[in-house]
């Protein structure tokens, strides 16, 4: 319904299976994407500034009820284009590699300001823009988006040394941190972010958390103090990697290490789909998605869109049985969809149930009126 390759299956049922085994491992050809950014303005009574925010939400996030983690960018300006991309591409369903997700990237203002902690002055800007993200950003988000209660911070060069003081400042605010060529050496003051990193982990025993540190071609040694650190005090529930990219400099190092870092992060979130030619069971993949609920610490649920493409995929190796178990799994879950119910009817009409095909499709029809695919299915299957 969603795709071409499922209006080629409507149009040539009698051969589609073929079809199918023949081209298992073409590409989909991505449409031209829909532009899914915002921009926003928040009124700062912390910082007494006017706060410009860039947000980028899933491409189905319109369309559906789904709920998101989110992935907070300092340096919004730099970061913003190349990750959203990347973020889409990796949680599409023919790679599933990372959650879909929210992006709030946060351009600079006065970047030396917000990122820099000082501890001896009375004024700590950092303190300041940490409690912006903390008390005014973040309910902001949580209000008037469907979030889920995982956050994710990027932080790049003197945003990674704030990236590491909020960790030990707020170490509930972030769940996750990719922290880029941190700027860790030069004057005291960095140094005692380093030190209450320390204090951070050696009085969070119990803290699970996930840590991707990297560095480019550059002076490595603060950050090979701060990965000392880890070694020797991050308790066994953090999970983190310290890795040097020796054929990139500072500047072009963050691509390399979003990619990475939100790999660390989603290690163990793939499941095989879209090249298995297995029989796949639904109960297997709701025990998969119980397995990362537990990991990330909330109800994670499968899409409909990725229930839908589920049961494609086992109709494209001709596993008629466990094709309807996904779409039937996709109603129970989306009563309200039409798509649900016009997937289940190609399923019924390609297996040879041309009454519960007509049933679904009608159904399909009574939510969605707008169905011409529908429509189209019906009076074929009534001409029959």
């Amino acid at each position: 319904m969603k795709n071409n390759t499922k209006i080629l299956m409507v149009k040539t049922c009698g051969f589609f299976l073929i079809l199918f085994s023949e081209n298992v491992f073409c590409q989909t050809i991505d449409s031209i994407p829909p532009i899914n950014h915002q921009q926003i303005s928040i009124y700062s009574k912390l910082i007494s500034e006017e706060r410009t925010i860039w947000i980028h939400t899933p491409p189905e996030y319109a369309s559906s009820n789904d709920t998101y983690p989110v992935l907070y960018l300092l340096d919004g300006g730099s970061h913003f284009k190349y990750v959203s991309e990347m973020v889409d591409f990796l949680s599409d369903f023919e790679r599933n590699f990372i959650s879909k997700m929210i992006i709030v990237a946060i351009p600079n203002t006065n970047r030396g300001r917000d990122f820099t902690p000082t501890f001896d002055l009375k004024e700590n800007g950092a303190d300041k823009f940490l409690s912006f993200i903390k008390d005014e950003l973040v309910p902001y988000m949580d209000k008037n988006y469907r979030t889920q209660p995982y956050r994710i911070l990027e932080a790049h060069s003197l945003g990674g040394l704030f990236g590491i003081y909020a960790n030990a400042t707020e170490p509930n605010l972030f769940q996750a941190s990719i922290i880029i060529s941190p700027a860790l050496t030069g004057d005291k003051n960095k140094l005692k972010v380093i030190a209450n990193f320390t204090s951070y982990l050696k009085e969070n025993n119990h803290l699970v958390s996930k840590i991707f540190l990297s560095l480019g071609n550059e002076d490595t040694k603060g950050a090979d103090l701060l990965n000392q650190q880890l070694k020797t005090f991050a308790p066994k529930s953090f999970q983190w990697i310290y890795k040097k990219y020796n054929d990139e400099n500072h500047f072009s190092v963050p691509y390399k290490s979003m990619y990475d870092g939100l790999r660390l992060i989603y290690s163990n979130w793939h499941t095989e789909v879209f090249l298995n030619p297995n029989r796949i069971l639904y109960k297997d993949l709701e025990n998969h998605f119980k397995k990362i609920s537990k990991e990330f610490g909330y109800t994670i649920n499968p899409t409909e869109d990725f229930l839908n493409q589920c049961g494609y995929q086992q109709l494209r190796f001709k596993h008629m049985e466990e094709a309807l178990e996904f779409f039937k799994q996709n109603i129970r879950r989306h009563p309200n969809s039409f798509n649900a119910y016009d997937s289940i009817g190609e399923a019924y009409m390609i297996n040879g149930q041309k009454s519960l095909a007509i049933e679904n499709y009608e159904k399909s029809i009574i939510i969605n009126p707008n169905n011409e695919n529908g429509k189209t299915m019906i009076k074929k299957l009534k001409s029959e």
